[in-house]
Order: C-alpha cells, then structure tokens, then sequence
C-alpha cells in the first residue's frame, strides 16, 4: 500500500492514462494491419478472376483452334479423294515455284498416272507412229503429275500455336509467376506483422489484468483499511463520549458539592472568617477551575482527533471511489480489448481460408503451367518431326521434278525415233532410270 500512501501525501489518486493510450494505439494498429491485409487479398482475388479470364479466353482459343484444325484435316481428306485432275497450265506453275509443296505425314506417294492401260501391238516400223501410240503418249505426258498436299496435320490430342503468341504465353506465365511470388511474399509479411500484433495486443491484455488484479488486491486493502479505521473511530467516539458523560457527572457532583457547602456554612464578613475556611475554599475553587480546564483541553483534542479522523476517512473513501472508477475503467477497457481480439481472431481466420483459396488457386495455376510447358515440349518436338517431314518431301519432290523431267525427255526421244527398234532401246533405258524410284512395270506385249 505504499504507492496509495504516497498518492494520498500528493493529494489523491490519478488514472494510470499511459496503458490505456498504449492499448488504444495496439488496437489502431492492428485495424490497420486488418485493413492492409484486406487491401492485399482483395487485388490478389481480382487478379485470380483475371488469371481466370485468360484462361478461359486460352481455353476457348484452343477450341476454336481444334475446329479449325478439324476442318483443315476434312478439306484435305476431300482433296485427296476428288478424282479430278489439274490442268497442265497449273502443273506448269506450280513447277516454276521452286517446288515449295509438302507431303502430308504418313501420306508421301508419288503418282505417276491414273489407271494402267494395256499397250496394243507395235505396228510396223515403216508405218511410224499411229494415233493410238500418240495418245498413249499424251496420256503419259498428262498423267505425269504430282498431287501434293501442302496441309500439316497435327497427331490427335495435339494443336498448333504461333510461335509469337507462345511466347507471349510464356511471358504471360512468368509474369504471373512473378505476382504471384510477390502476393506470397506480402501475405507472409502480413501474416508476421499480424503475429507480432497479436502477440503484442495478447502481452497488453496480460498487463492490463494483471493490474487488474493489483487493482483489485489495493481495493481490498483499503476496503480492510477503513473498516479498520471507521471501527477505532467509532471505539474512539464512544471512549470520548463515556469519558465526556464521565466530566459531566464529575462536574456536575463538584458542582452540587459546592453548592451544598455554601448552603449549609453562613456567610461571615471579609474580616470575620476563619483563614482555614477561606483557604479551603479557595483551594476548592481552583481544583474544581483546574478540572474544568482540563476537561476543556480533552475536549478539545479529543474534537481536533475526530476532525481529523474524519478527514482521514473522507480522504480514504475518496481513495476508495478513484480505485473503484479505475477498476471499472480497467473492466471496461478490458472486455473491449477481448472483444477487439476476437475480432482480429476471426478476421484471421477469414484470411488464412483466404489464404488457402489463393494457395489452392496457386497450386492450380501451377498445374496448369506444368501441363502447358508439357504441351509446348510435345509442340517442339512434333515441330522437328514435321521440319524433318517437310524436307523429305521436299528432296522427294525435287526428286521427282528431275525423273518427270526425265521421263518428259524420253518420251520425247521415242516420238522422235525413226524405227520402232530405236524406241524400245530409249525405253529400255529409261527403265533402268527409274527402277531406283518407281516399281518395276509389267511385262506388256
């Protein structure tokens, strides 16, 4: 009790206002942190809907790539099956390109004529060549064509992507990676910032009950204090009021003795008395003047003693009535600091399931972004098939360029043959050419 002894020197009691404001500003604090910390999901929420948007928008550019993919395989497939033919002035030009066409994978064959008709009988050599052998010759000629197909298509389960937008992709992924990394980065910050308010707001509440309890324990020293005081006070007065009623007696006997010898002694004259009776008298007189000055001196120490332990108990109780407002402040500063924890607690909570959903999100994310980098893996390597496809074809066209050419030139030279003899010489010839690339013909007549 020695800190309300030397308050009660000072002149009363003052709230302890330091904590109270120090409570308030960890309170503030940790509003604010709440508010930053929503701050922070809410962008990190907006950016997975936009996460989801793109993908979405990726989702349906595959789509619609798979479509497009699916009706360029049926235009192709179509093109192969028209029996038709192309005129020679389209043979003509698509030689003079560069021979820039491609096989289709799986379907790289070379035609070299439609159906094989059977060769009649050489006439006569003087007769030269008849109109049949010249059409034959201009069937051959006609027929020497190559139909190529210049469509690529993708194995099922695949699709084609520029090259530009995969790039951008990657861009794309990388720099959602990055946010992400640093939406990461900030929740955790955010989350120690809001464990070193919590366990900063949990030490305030410690503090705050234990002064509660301090509190508490002087309310009840005091409390024994002026029961104490107020029972010695009441023994007190009641002393002062036996020992006043006991001088009232005393007085009030000596006062009736006094009165009784001045009735029964007669009054003599100044000079008549004896000096015993006045020297008696007198000494009477001032016993009883000392007795009454006396009474009088305790009076009044004994009024001056209740004066003060009345200002004593004033005092006392005014020390009591401060601690008693203190304490209630403390009680009600208190349930609001309980109050203001729970609500930080479940504002917690919402943010780790927040949390969670954006960590499930992430993991999503970065499910999606393996599959894709998967994807891309397949694309690089189904690229270099169809590079190595397309320069097969390629050689092969250029092969074939070279043997129609050489074909075109044999015939040439057998139109030109004077005897039927010279003729079979330069197919013979030619034959020998072409074992390297088209099957053996049959033997004809």
């Amino acid at each position: 009790v020695a800190a309300p002894r030397k308050e009660q020197r000072g002149g009363g009691i003052r709230p302890s206002a330091p904590p109270l404001d120090s409570l308030e500003q960890q309170m503030e604090k940790a509003q604010e942190d709440a508010s930053r910390l929503r701050g922070i999901v809410l962008p990190m929420e907006e950016e997975i809907a936009q996460l989801k948007a793109k993908l979405g928008r990726a989702e349906a550019l595959i789509r619609d790539l798979r479509r497009g993919q699916s009706s360029l395989g049926g235009s192709s497939e179509s093109l192969l099956s028209e029996p038709g033919r192309p005129e020679p002035e389209e043979e003509e030009e698509e030689e003079g390109e560069g021979g820039v066409l491609a096989f289709a994978r799986g379907g790289d064959s070379l035609s070299i004529g439609g159906s094989p008709r059977p060769r009649r009988p050489s006439p006569d050599p003087s007769q030269g060549p008849g109109p049949g052998e010249q059409d034959d010759t201009a069937s051959l000629v006609s027929t020497a064509t190559l139909v190529p197909e210049s469509i690529y298509l993708p194995p099922p389960g695949f699709q084609l992507v520029p090259a530009a937008e995969w790039g951008q992709l990657q861009l794309e992924v990388r720099r959602q990676q990055e946010q992400l990394e640093a939406a990461m980065q900030e929740k955790l910050g955010l989350e120690e910032a809001l464990r070193r308010s919590s366990e900063d707001c949990s030490k305030q509440v410690q503090v705050l009950l234990h002064q509660v309890q301090r509190s508490e324990q002087l309310l009840q020293n005091l409390q024994v204090t002026v029961s104490q005081t107020q029972h010695r006070t009441q023994e007190q007065l009641a002393e002062l009021a036996l020992a006043h009623k006991r001088l009232s007696h005393e007085v009030q006997r000596l006062s009736e003795e006094n009165e009784g010898l001045r009735d029964t002694r007669p009054h003599l004259a100044p000079g008549d008395g004896h000096p015993e009776l006045s020297s008696s008298q007198e000494l009477l007189r001032r016993a009883e003047e000392h007795q009454v000055e006396r009474l009088r001196i305790e009076i009044v120490v004994l009024r001056e003693q209740l004066e003060q332990e009345v200002a004593a108990r004033g005092q006392l109780q005014a020390q009591l009535d401060s601690r008693c407002d203190d304490s209630q402040l403390m009680e009600a500063s208190l349930c609001s600091v309980r109050s203001e924890m729970e609500r930080l607690q479940q504002a917690l909570g919402q943010a780790q399931e927040r949390v969670q959903g954006l960590e499930t999100e992430a993991e999503k994310m970065r499910g999606g972004l393996a599959q894709r980098q998967q994807q891309g893996q397949t694309w690089e390597q189904e690229k270099t098939v169809l590079v190595a496809a397309l320069d097969t074809s390629e050689q092969v066209q250029r092969d074939f360029v070279r043997l129609s050419q050489a074909l075109q030139v044999r015939l040439e030279q057998i139109r030109q043959a004077p005897s039927l003899a010279e003729a079979r010489r330069v197919a013979d010839g030619a034959h020998l050419d072409v074992a390297a690339v088209a099957p053996p013909a049959r033997d004809q007549p």
